[in-house]
């Protein structure tokens, strides 16, 4: 008797263990009585890199992927030249900015392997004579199924430019979209990316620029200074025309303005602009904008962007707020993604967390609700379901650029690290993490 209980047991145990999934499977929303329904990818994958010191040298640098691209991705691209010679002038805009180039689509016309995003800017030097390698976060958001649901679809990739003093351009979207109120433009500065000819430092407006969509398949862009001689040379933006799913809520809302002061850290130092209600912890915003100054703290690169009033943290906000250290007319396009599984974690990181000699610093977030891989070296990378945005305002008031071009990565379970390539000036700034963990239920 003993021995044929234990052979029972036995078998149950195995036929059990037969449907057990495996660690990558995550649970869906039920399709069957039980709701032991399975699948083993989710919808959105993401992945950071973040290129050190003496990577990308030349003026253009493949960068190999973790994974083979997505049909449906978009990038995010930030960072700025490094040069130690660099000591008593400000980088070059042709050197600092860089945008995706090629893809293995073909999208922008250079066709690379499947593994492989091709980087581009127009300069390699600095103000000093000598090689100014780029260093940067390349963020990699793919969509992998659910595409009209709980992902998106890449509509296309665009190639727009501007050239000498222009300050608006359009392009069009290569397919068109059914609703443009789901749809996201990610170009340029928290985009993909900007190369330009420019190669003075008080020209570094000419790579910041309004972006927003109209029509059925027209991109707008728009660019200005109070000095026309900030906007020169030869500007190209790539930008990512994105249609959300319909679990998405997409809003997008000019603020302009010219609220400022010292840390960043009152109401009366943002403009704000009204928005449909929106859950605080289910929503991150990115935007896209212009300012009519020029400098390290009142220009584009020194905004600093964020739900709410720009202070105050409620778990359900009708406004979105754009600030910097010192006053300057703005305009911005903020556009507003909401879903009802995503998790975003805010910090507000006070004046001086970017010290002034600092290039890198730590900041603590929520920890991650799924599976995520970390490396660090040459290029640091960041495998997972979440990304950082992070604006900072600089206390700078010259054009020693790239001092206030920030970004981040995720280097722990609830640690950022942030970046830059040249020390100089204190800062404030807001950080989003960013968890897609959850979108699969």
């Amino acid at each position: 008797m003993k021995a044929t209980i234990t052979v029972t047991v036995v078998g149950v145990l195995l036929a059990l263990l037969s449907v057990i999934p495996t660690v990558r499977a995550s649970f869906t929303d039920a399709t069957s009585n039980d709701g032991n329904t399975f699948q083993t990818r989710q919808p959105i994958r993401v992945t950071s890199y973040q290129i050190g010191k003496n990577v990308f040298t030349g003026d253009t640098y493949n960068l190999q992927l973790e994974h083979d691209l997505s049909n449906d991705y978009f990038v995010i691209l930030r960072g700025g030249a490094w040069d130690s010679n660099v000591s008593s002038s400000g980088g070059y805009p042709s050197s600092d900015y860089a945008r995706v180039s090629g893809d293995p689509f073909g999208n922008l016309g250079t066709t690379t392997n499947g593994d492989i995003l091709r980087l581009h800017r127009q300069t390699t030097d600095g103000p000093q004579g000598s090689q100014a390698s780029w260093q940067g976060q390349v963020t990699v958001v793919e969509s992998l199924d659910s595409t009209d649901t709980a992902g998106f679809r890449l509509l296309g990739v665009s190639s727009v430019g501007l050239t000498g003093t222009e300050t608006t351009a359009s392009g069009t979207s290569p397919n068109g979209w059914t609703d443009i109120g789901r749809v996201g433009l990610y170009g340029g500065v928290y985009g993909g990316g900007v190369e330009t000819t420019a190669r003075g430092a008080k020209e570094h407006p000419s790579a910041w620029s309004r972006l927003w969509p109209s029509g059925s398949s027209t991109i707008n862009l728009l660019r200005r200074s109070k000095n026309s001689g900030n906007l020169a040379g030869d500007t190209r933006f790539t930008i990512y025309a994105v249609e959300w799913g319909d679990e998405w809520t997409i809003q997008r809302v000019l603020v302009d303005g010219s609220n400022g002061g010292n840390g960043a850290n009152s109401t009366n130092e943002y403009t704000t602009a009204s928005i449909n209600p929106i859950s605080r912890d289910s929503t991150f915003v990115l935007a896209y904008g212009n300012t009519w100054e020029r400098g390290l703290g009142n220009g584009w690169e020194g905004q600093i962007f964020t739900l709410g009033d720009g202070v105050h943290q409620n778990a359900t906000e009708n406004r979105v707020a754009v600030g910097a250290h010192y006053s300057g007319s703005r305009h911005a396009d903020v556009y507003v993604h909401t879903h009802p599984r995503l998790r975003v974690d805010y910090r507000f990181m006070a004046d001086g967390s970017i010290g002034r000699n600092d290039t890198t610093g730590t900041a603590m977030v929520d920890a991650q609700l799924g599976p995520e891989s970390r490396s660090s070296g040459t290029i640091g990378v960041t495998a997972g379901l979440r990304f950082v945005v992070l604006s900072n305002a600089s206390h700078g008031n010259g054009t020693w650029y790239p001092r206030p071009m920030v970004w981040a990565r995720h280097t722990g379970d609830t640690q950022v690290t942030w970046y830059r390539s040249r020390s100089g000036q204190p800062g404030s700034y807001w950080l989003q993490s960013i968890d897609f963990g959850e979108l699969w239920r």
